[in-house]
């Protein structure tokens, strides 16, 4: 979601665009006016009927209709534009009934951010031809006519190294070693023989915390609304009595921002509804102190496993057929 798909910015358009129109109608009538009753120029048409002279008002006269057309209309664009700008207030501070959510936790520091995931999210690079099925103890790696060489999979932090079977373009794991558990932070990551990445599937349990001083993103579902509670907290918690700083968590590309305030227990909240796959920059729009410069980091915009994201369809995509089991593939987590 750039941040010209953001209410603000459709509003601001649509202002502009009509603004825009009923400056060129006024300033128009004022010119062709100007010009037609300047001084040296006798107007012919209507003369004796309006007793125009040039340097005196010309006799009173009126057209009622076209006077009310001046008040309605302007009076239809004024409410017109005061309902949208209410409505899209609305729209910002609620969920719209049926629409699905995903809810995060994020903490600013002094100087990083802390995602902390209260809700479990698998997904998969789409569109790459390579896709894992992880069923019980069985990992299955397809990856047909790509150039896929190499695998490394993470359970918990711990990384191994595997190579694809390029004849028959897939890996087969199975083991209790390989069992899949929902509880354990799992990626696994696809490479070419060259080691330029080719595929990224990854799950994130509830209770996972990612943070931007280790160079890690927040990822997000496409096209769910994103319910971010923000906190602020100190990075020290020795000291019962500081309880942080004042941070801005800034979304530039997607025209959104929300204080973190210190002290607040209930936190604020910020909502987004991204639908466009990709990594977009966080900033921090409030300083809080020394390295405010270091309050950077990334957020990515990831399509949930089974599922693909249209950019800017805001319609939820279909889940594939795969989906039907309780497994790592589309199943329960």
């Amino acid at each position: 979601m750039p941040a010209e798909d953001t209410v603000f910015t459709v509003l601001y358009d649509k202002f502009m665009f009509w603004s825009i129109i009923v400056g060129i109608f006024t300033f128009g009538w004022m010119f062709i006016a100007m010009l037609r009753y300047r001084d040296g120029v006798e107007p012919v048409e209507n003369m004796d009927k309006y007793h125009i002279e040039v340097g005196s008002f010309p006799v009173d006269s009126h057209n009622t209709k076209l006077e009310v057309l001046f008040y309605v209309l302007p009076t239809i664009l004024v409410v017109w534009l005061t309902m949208m700008a209410l409505a899209s207030n609305t729209a910002v501070w609620q969920v719209a009934e049926g629409e699905d959510t995903f809810e995060i936790d994020i903490i600013g520091k002094q100087w990083f951010w802390e995602f902390h995931y209260t809700e479990s999210l698998t997904w998969e690079d789409p569109g790459t031809h390579i896709d894992v099925e992880w069923t019980g103890n069985m990992l299955m790696i397809h990856a047909h006519n790509t150039t896929a060489a190499n695998v490394t999979v993470a359970i918990d932090g711990v990384e191994t190294d595997y190579a694809m079977n390029t004849t028959l373009g897939m890996l087969t794991l199975t083991g209790n070693d390989y069992t899949f558990d929902a509880e354990l932070h799992s990626k696994i990551t696809v490479f070419d023989a060259e080691d330029h990445l080719l595929h990224t599937w990854e799950h994130l349990p509830v209770g996972t915390i990612l943070s931007s001083a280790g160079g890690e993103h927040l990822l997000l579902p496409c096209d769910d609304v994103a319910i971010m509670h923000l906190h602020s907290r100190p990075s020290d918690a020795s000291n019962p009595n500081y309880v942080g700083v004042q941070h801005s968590f800034w979304l530039p590309e997607w025209g959104v921002k929300e204080d973190l305030v210190p002290g607040l227990a209930s936190g604020t909240v910020m909502y987004a509804q991204p639908d466009d796959l990709g990594t977009f920059p966080i900033r921090c729009a409030e300083y809080c102190g020394l390295d405010h410069s270091k309050m950077q980091g990334q957020v990515t915009v990831v399509a949930p496993e089974g599922e693909t994201c249209e950019v800017d369809s805001g319609v939820k995509k279909q889940q594939s057929d795969s989906n039907d089991s309780e497994t790592s593939d589309g199943g329960e987590y």
